[in-house]
């Protein structure tokens, strides 16, 4: 028995994730990472449809479907391109801001350095 690792004993006083929790993470995870308002629109979207009665949303499905057999996706292809578009573009410019950041960083601490005469700790706990 000796080879066998023990597990930590469970733990019952750990809370319980609900829904408004996860929601609010979702959300907050989305606006640190640029995806707000696609999530807000998918959030809006999910709301209407699970407020129709089943039977309107199998017509939805349907209409969908209809639209797509008749060769009228022009505008939902430009929204999809148009949404992806947005959101490589917002990755470039997150990528491109991050790179300003750290060198308007390596400026600041080379010119305190130099200013003060020894190296300075930085804020971001870099050495």
């Amino acid at each position: 028995m000796e080879g066998k690792r023990r597990l930590p004993p469970y733990n019952k006083n750990r809370t319980k994730v609900g829904f408004w929790a996860f929601l609010r993470d979702v959300l907050i995870a989305s606006m640190n990472k640029g995806q707000f308002p696609a999530a807000l629109i998918a959030m809006v979207v999910l709301s209407i449809i699970l407020r129709m009665p089943p039977s309107d949303v199998s017509a939805l499905m349907f209409r969908l479907l209809d639209v797509a057999e008749e060769e009228r996706l022009i505008g939902y292809v430009l929204a999809v391109v148009s949404l992806l578009g947005w959101f490589f573009h917002a990755r470039y410019q997150r990528k491109l801001i991050t790179q300003e950041m750290r060198r308007v960083s390596g400026e600041r601490n080379q010119l305190q350095a130099r200013e003060l005469g020894k190296r300075v700790k930085s804020s971001e706990g870099r050495k």
